[in-house]
């Protein structure tokens, strides 16, 4: 058994981070289990080491250990950094598009796509047979319609409350969905813990785990914790 902390290096962490950290460490020592470190930067171009150092220091200020992963952004830019492992995702990403899984290449541009409230292809490419080409187009999971996951007993609407997303982006970089399902599933993690925003996400990867080899994210125990929020009610934000 084993969980993670697994923040983005995209801007500086704010209270919310810090509140999963703890309940991720909590859980982690409630159970007894290794505790690992996982920093997403696969988005290269909003990683900064300077944000990668916020993750360290913030750890460290809580006083959180852990057991795997980065000790600190040297070596995480050195031995760690997703950055370094498309061409590994890239083969990752031929076993889903051998599975049973349905996948298709989206030329959608951002208006039409900010126009869906899923966040889905509203064209279509579903059927199109568009080529996957870097820059032009990016590759979408085909979720069918009816299609419900269970996260903990909790019922997923995934193709209305998600749609078909994304997990090759246009800019020729993996998209979070199918990193953190292969990272998942390369650390063999049995505990998650996110906010209940990413609930919907926790769906779409248990939707394409089996098809990457990643059982275990099918009976892993997840806890999806209320979100902390600014003085009006919004969601706190790294960019803010």
């Amino acid at each position: 058994m084993v969980t993670r902390i697994a923040p983005t290096p995209s801007g500086f962490l704010h209270a919310g981070n810090r509140y999963n950290f703890r309940l991720t460490a909590n859980l982690a020592e409630e159970h007894e289990i290794p505790l690992a470190l996982r920093i997403d930067d696969v988005d290269a171009a909003r990683y900064q080491s300077v944000y990668a150092d916020d993750i360290f220091n913030v750890l460290h200020d809580l006083n959180i250990a852990w057991s795997i992963g980065p000790r600190d952004t040297a070596d995480f830019e050195a031995h760690w950094s997703q950055r370094q492992k498309t061409n590994y995702y890239r083969a990752e990403l031929a076993l889903l598009r051998n599975s049973s899984v349905e996948t298709y290449a989206c030329r959608c541009s951002r208006s039409m796509i900010s126009s869906v409230p899923s966040g889905g292809c509203p064209g279509q490419c579903r059927t199109a047979q568009h080529e996957l080409v870097a820059h032009e187009s990016a590759l979408r999971v085909h979720v069918p319609i009816g299609t419900t996951i269970s996260v903990n007993d909790v019922e997923v609407h995934l193709d209305s409350e998600l749609g078909d997303f994304v997990i090759w982006r246009r800019d020729d970089l993996p998209a979070y969905q199918l990193v953190s399902v292969i990272e998942d599933r390369d650390l063999g993690t049995t505990h998650i813990v996110r906010g209940e925003d990413l609930l919907t996400s926790t769906a779409a990867q248990i939707f394409i785990a089996s098809s990457l080899g990643a059982e275990n994210l099918g009976t892993a125990h997840y806890v999806h914790h209320p979100l902390l929020t600014d003085a009006s009610g919004a969601k706190l934000s790294k960019s803010r």
